[in-house]
């Protein structure tokens, strides 16, 4: 993830532009670990931004039921036309 997603993350969620600044600082001299960006981020009275949903990552915490996607698949079809003889 660059700067600036990181910074339009921030941005997206409402973060101030001062407390945005610090957390810039933060990745930029010590690295992006956005565990310890959470961490400050609700320090600063914020919510956490960086999460599993954010990622798309599953929570190994997160409990599935695995009935609500046992579905078929559907098929791709080919996009291309395919010539005949």
């Amino acid at each position: 993830m660059t700067f600036q997603e990181i910074e339009f993350a921030l941005k997206a969620n409402r973060v101030g532009e001062e407390d945005m600044q610090t957390l810039i600082h933060y990745c930029r001299t010590k690295g992006t670990d956005y565990q310890i960006l959470d961490d400050m981020l609700v320090e600063m009275g914020y919510e956490k931004v960086f999460t599993d949903e954010f990622f798309g990552w599953a929570d190994a915490d997160d409990e599935y039921d695995d009935d609500i996607y046992d579905h078929e698949y559907l098929e791709r079809t080919p996009h291309k036309h395919k010539w005949e003889e």
